[in-house]
C-alpha cells in the first residue's frame, strides 16, 4: 500500500491597508425620525424608509424625538409619528416640532381611523395620515421617489394613507 501525501508549498500573502484610508462612501444627507413606542412598528418604518435610501433614526418616546430633532435640526426632512405615545400624544410633539421646525414635513400615524382624530392632525400641522397598518407601501413609494427627484416630501402634503389608498384630504 501506498501512503498518498498532499504537500502545499504555497504562499498567500496578505496585504494590510493602511487603516487611515477609509472606503469613500457618500453621506446620506437626508434624515428622517420614526416616533413610535412600539418597537416593532418603530423597527418596521425604519426599514421601510431605510429602503427609500434615508438615513433613519428611531425614538420611542415623545422627549426623545424632540432630543434627536434637536441634536440633528434641519438635517431631517421626514417625521413618522404614532398618535399615541408613553409622554403625551402625537398631536403635542406634533405642535413642539412644528413650532421649532416649520418646514419638516410631518406623517401622522395611527391605528384608529377616525375623523375627528384626522381633522385634529391636519389642523395641527401634520402633512399626511397613515392608518396602520394600511398604506405603508404607497407611502414607500412616493417617498422613494421623493428622495430620488428631488429631496422633498412636500408631495405628501394632504394625503391620507388607508384602507382605500392613497386620498386627498377634504377637511372634512
Amino acid at each position: 500500500m501506498t501512503d498518498v501525501g498532499i504537500r502545499n508549498d504555497s504562499k498567500v500573502e496578505l496585504s494590510m491597508s493602511d487603516p487611515s484610508v477609509q472606503p469613500t462612501v457618500p453621506p446620506n444627507d437626508i434624515h428622517a425620525l420614526v416616533v413610535d413606542d412600539e418597537p416593532a412598528n418603530r423597527d418596521f418604518l425604519v426599514r421601510l424608509l431605510q429602503q427609500a435610501k434615508l438615513e433613519v433614526h428611531g425614538a420611542g418616546s415623545g422627549k426623545r424625538a424632540l432630543e434627536i430633532m434637536s441634536e440633528l435640526g434641519d438635517s431631517i426632512k421626514l417625521v413618522m409619528l404614532d398618535r399615541q405615545l408613553p409622554d403625551g400624544t402625537g398631536i403635542e410633539i406634533l405642535e413642539s416640532i412644528r413650532q421649532k421646525f416649520p418646514d419638516v414635513v410631518i406623517v401622522m400615524a395611527t391605528m384608529h381611523d377616525e375623523r375627528a382624530m384626522i381633522r385634529e392632525a391636519f389642523e395641527k400641522g401634520c402633512n399626511a395620515f397613515l392608518v396602520k397598518p394600511h398604506g405603508f407601501m404607497e407611502l414607500y413609494r412616493m417617498v422613494a421617489a421623493a428622495r430620488e427627484d428631488v429631496g422633498d416630501f412636500q408631495c405628501l402634503d394632504g394625503l391620507i394613507f388607508d384602507h382605500y389608498g392613497k386620498r386627498q384630504w377634504r377637511g372634512y
